[in-house]
C-alpha cells in the first residue's frame, strides 16, 4: 500500500479496526439484499481512502462487486462522479455496455461536444443514472463508494438527492465520503435528505497517541525515537499529517538511524515541514486561515471574545469564520474557548506569520490579555514576544 502523502493516495490502516468491522457488517447486510447507505465523514487526511481501500478486500472476499469514485480527480463535467463510477467511456467499451449505459453514454458526449445546456438532456441523463443505480444490484449484491462527495459535479448531487427520496438502493451498500467544511448548500441538502432516508452516520476521528506511533515506526520500519515522537504528538492524531512528518523528515535527511531507532536530528527540517503542513490547511480559504493565524498568537487554545479584542472585530463575525475552522476538526470547542486540533497546525501558521506582524498581535494580545484580567505572567510573556 503506498505511503505517499498527496491527496487520494493511503497509507497503512492503523488503529480503525472498529470502523472497519463496521463497515464489513452493513457489507454484509448489502449480501443479504437490504440496500445500505453511510456517510463517511471526517476531516481532510483523516484516512476515509485508506478505509475505503480496507472495504476492497473484504468485498473480495464476500464476491461482492465494488463500485469506486473520487470527485476530486473526475473534473467539472456534468455527472463527472457517477459517470466515473458505472461506466466505461473508453474506446471500444461499447460492445460491453447494455441499451441503458448505451444511451447514457451518447448522452454525456453531446454534452461534452455542445456546452450550451439543454434541459430535456440533462434531465434523461438523470433518469438514466437513477435508473442504472437502482436495477444494477439485480443480478448480485454490490457496492458503491463515492469519495470526496464534498467536491461532486451538481448534476451527481441532484441523482444522489433523487435516490434518497425514494430510499436505499437495493441490494447494495452506498458510501459517501466527505470533509465536514466546505459545506456546500446543494450538499447539505444531499446529506438530510440521506439522514431521514435512513442512512448510517460514521464519524472518522483522529488517531489515539498510540496508533499515532504505530503509523508512524510502521512507516519508517521500526521504532521511533524521542525527538520524533514529540513532532508526532503535535500531528493530533491525524494520520496524513503523520506521513508528512514521516515524509519531510526522511526527504530532508533529518531521520536519522542509532542503536535500531529512527530519530529526527537538528531543526531546520521543520521549517519545510510548515510549508507542507500550510498547504494542506488552504482548502479552508483565506479568510478563515487569517484568522486561525492571527488566533495561533495567543496560544494552543483562546477565548474568542480575547481573540475579537486582538482582531478588532466584533465576537459574532470571529465566531461566523470560525466556524468553519470547527468543523473541519482544525479547531474544537472546550467550555467557553478554542483548542487547536493540531499544534502542528497552529505552530505552523504561527510561524507563516509576517515577524512584523506577530510582533503587533503579540502587542494587541498583552494589552486585550491585561483587561481581561489575565495573569501578569501571560501578559509579560506577550510583552518580550512583541520587541
Amino acid at each position: 500500500m503506498s505511503t505517499s502523502a498527496e491527496p487520494g493516495r493511503t497509507w497503512p490502516l492503523v488503529g480503525r479496526a472498529a470502523e472497519l468491522d463496521d463497515l464489513d457488517d452493513l457489507l454484509s447486510t448489502a449480501v443479504d439484499g437490504v440496500g445500505v447507505t453511510v456517510l463517511l465523514e471526517g476531516e481532510a487526511g483523516v484516512g476515509k481512502t485508506s478505509l475505503v481501500d480496507a472495504l476492497r478486500g473484504s468485498a473480495r472476499l464476500l464476491d461482492i462487486e465494488l463500485r469506486t469514485a473520487q470527485a476530486s480527480g473526475c473534473g467539472a463535467s456534468p455527472f463527472a462522479l457517477l459517470s466515473d463510477a458505472l461506466l466505461v467511456r473508453s474506446p471500444g467499451a461499447s460492445s460491453g455496455r447494455g441499451p441503458v449505459e448505451s444511451e447514457l453514454a451518447d448522452l454525456l458526449d453531446a454534452m461534452d461536444a455542445d456546452p450550451v445546456r439543454s434541459v430535456a438532456r440533462y434531465e434523461r441523463a438523470a433518469e438514466l443514472f437513477a435508473a442504472l443505480l437502482r436495477r444494477h444490484g439485480d443480478t448480485r449484491p454490490w457496492a458503491l463508494v463515492l469519495e470526496d462527495v464534498h467536491e461532486a459535479d451538481a448534476p451527481s448531487l441532484e441523482v444522489l438527492l433523487q435516490l434518497a427520496h425514494e430510499g436505499a438502493v437495493p441490494r447494495a451498500l452506498v458510501v459517501l465520503t466527505m470533509r465536514p467544511v466546505p459545506y456546500r448548500p446543494e450538499l447539505a441538502e444531499v446529506v438530510a435528505a440521506w439522514t431521514r432516508a435512513g442512512a448510517r452516520y460514521l464519524e472518522l476521528r483522529p488517531l489515539s497517541p498510540r496508533a499515532t506511533v504505530e503509523l508512524a515506526e510502521s512507516l519508517v520500519g521500526g521504532p521511533v525515537g524521542p525527538s520524533l515522537r514529540g513532532t508526532l504528538a503535535t500531528t493530533g492524531g491525524n494520520p496524513r499529517l503523520v506521513v508528512d512528518v514521516v515524509r519531510t523528515a526522511r526527504d530532508t535527511g533529518a531521520l536519522v538511524s542509532g542503536d535500531g531507532v529512527l530519530d529526527t536530528a537538528g531543526a531546520l527540517w521543520l521549517t519545510p515541514l510548515d510549508e507542507v503542513v500550510r498547504q494542506r490547511v488552504e482548502y479552508l480559504g483565506p479568510e478563515v486561515l487569517a484568522l486561525l493565524g492571527q488566533a495561533s498568537v495567543l496560544g494552543m487554545s483562546f477565548v474568542i471574545a480575547d481573540l475579537a479584542s486582538v482582531v478588532g472585530e466584533p465576537v459574532a463575525d470571529c465566531w461566523r469564520t470560525l466556524r468553519h475552522g470547527l468543523a473541519a476538526g482544525v479547531v474544537r470547542a472546550r467550555g467557553d474557548r478554542l483548542v487547536f486540533g493540531h499544534d502542528l497546525v497552529r505552530g505552523a501558521l504561527y510561524n507563516g506569520l509576517d515577524p512584523e506582524t506577530r510582533r503587533a498581535l503579540h502587542a494587541r494580545a498583552a494589552w486585550a490579555l491585561r483587561q481581561a484580567g489575565a495573569p501578569s505572567q501571560i501578559v509579560t510573556a506577550h510583552l518580550e514576544r512583541a520587541r
